[in-house]
């Protein structure tokens, strides 16, 4: 089997390997030109360009999804999410829907603003310099 050329394909390989910087750089470099070999493989072998695209979006939302699961930024998502969940039950079935206790939905405010401010960090994370004065 040839491997795709880089910069020459299809509209549909090229786009998939936009879609492939999706994938943590180290999982790329290990596994980055066999899957967009692959891709080419089931490009040229399907009857239908929706099936292959159909295919390929499943494939690429399943695994990204394992890949955020399994990171550290995907384990702090969960663990405040599971927070403001039973933080939520517990003050509903406590409370109500809280008319007269208003303490409870700024909790769960407070908490999914500490998530935004996490991940805000974790992604535009200021350039780090040699000395700091």
């Amino acid at each position: 089997m040839s491997r795709p050329a880089q910069g020459k394909g299809s509209l549909s390989l090229r786009l998939y390997a936009r879609l492939l910087a999706l994938y943590p750089p180290s999982f790329l470099q290990r596994h980055g030109a066999e899957m967009l070999q692959n891709f080419a493989d089931l490009e040229s072998a399907a009857t239908s360009k929706a099936q292959l695209w159909r295919l390929m979006g499943k494939d690429l939302t399943m695994s990204l999804i394992s890949h955020f699961v399994a990171s550290r930024l995907g384990r702090y998502v969960i663990g405040v999410f599971v927070a403001w969940m039973l933080l939520f039950a517990i003050g509903y079935f406590v409370h109500g829907p809280t008319p007269g206790h208003p303490v409870l939905h700024v909790f769960a405010g407070f908490l999914l603003g500490m998530l935004s401010m996490y991940i805000a960090t974790r992604i535009y994370r200021a350039p780090q310099t040699g000395s700091h004065a």
